[in-house]
């Protein structure tokens, strides 16, 4: 049974259930086992305290990380039961609010390459009230949401993307999420680098901001990532952050090289910020 989410948000938790999510998750498996060999994180990496929804892989190691991955990486095991649509935390937030968070929803077609990716839908949006924290990536934690609605999608490839939007009390409490947002983006490469070392991975990664438009911008993070919020192996994260009034919109999809070449070109960002901020 999914464990109650009271310290962290984890962003695939609503998604647990979906029956195309735990194919996914049996892929993210089978295909990232290898990768992930020999990746026994330090008893630093650990998250003991912090409860989340159960992981989608078991990390290597004696004494893996407690983490659960997030949306655009390794899609979680299937709960005991899938999480409900909309919880009565959730509406708590109010009318107004669930509102200007579902205004905030892209669909399949929106999201960027979709000829190659042929993006679908998991499952109709989830609206949940976010814990004390949450976590985007490696680099990322918000705070202070105080609403959240999450669509999850499936590639062709069997990778995920996942829009997040994060609802604050006022604009002001957004504006300050989203500079959080490029505070932990503009360190994130020291960051992954940091983390692959800890995990005796060589310090490949390359982050690498690719648009920006007002309270909007992309970035492009190519690595050997290390599994626990990330699934194990070579592969790009895209990841898009926008501000609009009182919501905070965060989008990610990633390309695992060990499901098909990338194809995606972050030539094309500018276009999607222009679509999230519409």
């Amino acid at each position: 049974m999914a464990l109650t989410v009271s310290s962290r948000s984890v962003r695939l938790a609503v998604l647990a259930g979906a029956g195309v999510l735990a194919a996914t998750a049996v892929y993210a498996v089978t295909d990232h086992a290898d990768a992930s060999e020999g990746q026994a994180p330090p008893a630093a990496a650990a998250t003991a305290g912090h409860r989340t929804t159960a992981p989608a892989t078991t990390p290597t190691g004696p004494t893996a990380p407690a983490a659960t991955p997030s949306a655009a990486q390794a899609p979680p095991a299937v709960a005991d039961k899938a999480a409900p649509a909309t919880t009565p935390a959730a509406r708590a937030t109010g009318a107004a609010g669930e509102k200007a968070l579902a205004a905030t929803r892209v669909t399949a077609r929106q999201l960027p390459d979709r000829t190659a990716q042929k993006w679908k839908e998991l499952a109709p949006p989830s609206t949940r009230q976010p814990g004390p924290e949450f976590q985007l990536n490696e680099c990322v934690t918000v705070r202070g949401a105080t609403g959240w609605q999450q669509q999850g999608f499936i590639s062709a490839h069997k990778t995920p993307a996942v829009q997040d939007s994060l609802g604050f009390p006022d604009a002001a409490s957004a504006r300050a999420a989203y500079r959080a947002v490029l505070a932990g983006m503009k360190d994130c490469e020291a960051t992954s680098r940091a983390l692959q070392k800890r995990y005796g991975l060589a310090a490949d990664a390359r982050v690498r901001q690719t648009a920006t438009a007002g309270e909007a911008a992309a970035w492009s993070r190519t690595w050997t990532a290390v599994q626990g919020l990330s699934a194990p192996g070579a592969q790009a994260n895209h990841i898009y952050a926008v501000r609009r009034g009182s919501v905070l919109v965060l989008l990610h999809f990633d390309e695992w090289d060990s499901a098909a070449p990338r194809s995606y070109d972050p030539k094309g960002d500018a276009d999607v910020l222009a679509g999230l901020t519409r």
